[in-house]
């Protein structure tokens, strides 16, 4: 690791600038958006795009990737969100699990849509829905399910859906739109957050300050994962505050697990990049259990 190597916190492709002009576009005849937020980190993965552009719309939440989480971390959202006027639904979209549930409140909404509109003499055959979330949030996934073969592509990279497309779901009619990230965080933190859920490409992050964060978080919170995992012992937790001043505390974690998992360069030295991408894939794909990175206390 050569200084302190900072995450750019300000991004915007041009899909992405395209993709809000469509979504503000197509929100006019909108009824219902559909938010997809992921479970590990529900506040950094939504989007003030989003906010700003269906501030006024009814939404129903759905939370991605809930097999990753922390199950009681995400009972306690859904409680908040709850609190907060917020229906939250929690989905694991590979599965299915959840799907019923987000229909039936899908469903719900329509129906009472579907009797103000007669209380007014109208007669609706649909309501129109729209489904949004940052990127690699999950949303081809979920919309393949809920269409029920493979309408949309699918990856574990974000920026993989560039394009609008309806589908239909019971007597409502779906828009699933690009990932829109909003073109400046609010803060480093929140960057590392979605850097580590992979909601940003690989050659935005420094792998070194995302796995020292990952690292870092996981020592206070979810030691036992560290230890299972790695063979590592957390005597004292380590605190994030940046790169620069935790990497003395961390470096050794580094090295440690270089040398148990095997990750060494020419000469026996451990390659300390690979070793970075390796714990950053470890909690993308669930291998230190389920884990989330944002509490309702925090």
């Amino acid at each position: 690791m050569e200084g302190d190597r900072r995450l750019p916190i300000q991004w915007f492709p041009g899909h992405m600038a395209k993709a809000k002009r469509l979504m503000a576009e197509e929100l006019r005849g909108i009824d219902v958006v559909v938010e997809l937020a992921d479970a590990r980190l529900p506040v950094s993965s939504r989007s003030p795009v989003l906010d700003e552009l269906a501030r006024n719309k009814p939404r129903l939440m759905v939370l991605t990737r809930v097999d990753l989480a922390d199950p009681h971390c995400t009972e306690q959202w859904v409680e908040r969100f709850q609190r907060e006027g917020v229906i939250a639904i929690p989905v694991n979209a590979r599965t299915g699990q959840g799907l019923r549930e987000f229909r039936r409140a899908l469903d719900e909404f329509v129906e009472a849509k579907m009797n103000r509109a007669r209380a007014r003499g109208i007669e609706r055959a649909v309501t129109r829905g729209m489904i949004c979330g940052i990127p690699n949030v999950g949303k081809s996934t979920f919309v393949n399910q809920l269409a029920g073969r493979a309408v949309a592509k699918t990856g574990d990279r974000p920026g993989v859906t560039r394009s609008l497309q309806w589908i239909r779901v019971g007597r409502t009619e779906l828009l699933d739109t690009p990932g829109v990230l909003a073109p400046k965080l609010a803060n480093d933190e929140q960057g590392l957050k979605l850097a580590a859920s992979g909601a940003v490409k690989e050659e935005i992050f420094e792998a070194y300050e995302v796995c020292a964060y990952v690292l870092a978080y996981l020592s206070g919170r979810y030691p036992d994962a560290l230890a299972k995992r790695y063979g590592l012992r957390v005597e004292t937790p380590i605190e994030w505050t940046n790169l620069q001043d935790v990497w003395p505390a961390v470096q050794p974690w580094f090295e440690h697990i270089g040398r148990a998992r095997g990750a060494l360069v020419a000469g026996g030295a451990v390659d300390e990049e690979r070793v970075a991408k390796m714990v950053i894939r470890d909690f993308q794909e669930g291998r230190l259990g389920p884990v989330s990175l944002e509490w309702p206390e925090d």
